[in-house]
């Protein structure tokens, strides 16, 4: 069945109650599938549990660098790391399960999910503001020039923010981490709109509700064409 509502859930960090009110949530608005961008370990909460509420809610996942490092040893300096010793046999089991792509049917064309851009965890995707120079990347160019894909989602900098291409719309999940509009959000394909939600104070707030593309919405070819000066279409 080709999904048509999806949730879209951004880097966990081992946030799992919020994980746990946010998969409640999503599925009292009857989601066809939930989408997590991985980087589940990392934080202060339990990651066994978080990985124990992705597995039990049949969440499509992909793994993050976190997740990664966690799993090679590198970068345990981290704050609010968390170590394999940390971990049960099934959480490092599941993580070491997990792809770095994923790619779901849509009612509107193929929607892929990864941390970063496709296998690169690590790369960022900004058309530049003034206070951030541009992240452009050849990875998603090609992604963009194949026209295999109508939608990306993914997750790594933590900013819900909508980039608009000709041909693709690349959604950032944001993460369930932190003070800085911690939240998550649903995609509403055949109402083509997205509905933004938010953690305050452990209670869920419907903070935005858009289309998905409007008219003022700034367009690019590629990530090759950014030119800064984007004023970011926020998701909180």
């Amino acid at each position: 069945m080709l999904a048509a509502k999806l949730g879209i859930i951004g880097d966990v960090h081992a946030e799992d109650g919020r994980l746990a009110l946010a998969l409640e949530h999503l599925h009292r608005l009857n989601v066809d599938d939930i989408l997590c961008t991985g980087d589940i370990v990392d934080g202060r909460g339990c990651p066994n549990v978080s990985v124990e509420l992705l597995k039990q809610a049949s969440v499509t996942t992909v793994r993050g660098n976190h997740d990664r490092w966690l799993l090679q040893e590198k970068a345990r300096h981290v704050p609010q790391a968390h170590f394999a010793e940390d971990l049960s046999s099934d959480t490092l089991e599941y993580l070491n399960n997990l792809s770095t792509q994923e790619t779901i049917a849509t009612i509107d064309g193929n929607l892929l999910l990864c941390h970063g851009v496709a296998d690169d965890d690590l790369r960022k995707v900004w058309p530049g503001t003034e206070r951030m120079p541009a992240e452009k990347s050849k990875g998603l160019d090609d992604i963009i020039r194949s026209s295999k894909f109508r939608y990306l989602v993914n997750g790594h900098m933590h900013f819900r923010t909508l980039i608009h291409f000709e041909t693709l719309t690349l959604i950032n999940a944001g993460t369930l981490k932190g003070e800085h509009w911690p939240g998550f959000s649903v995609l509403d394909l055949d109402a083509q709109e997205i509905t933004a939600f938010e953690f305050r104070d452990n209670n869920i707030m419907l903070t935005k509700q858009q289309p998905i593309q409007e008219p003022h919405h700034t367009v690019w070819s590629n990530t090759q064409a950014f030119s800064g000066g984007w004023e970011p279409v926020r998701l909180f």
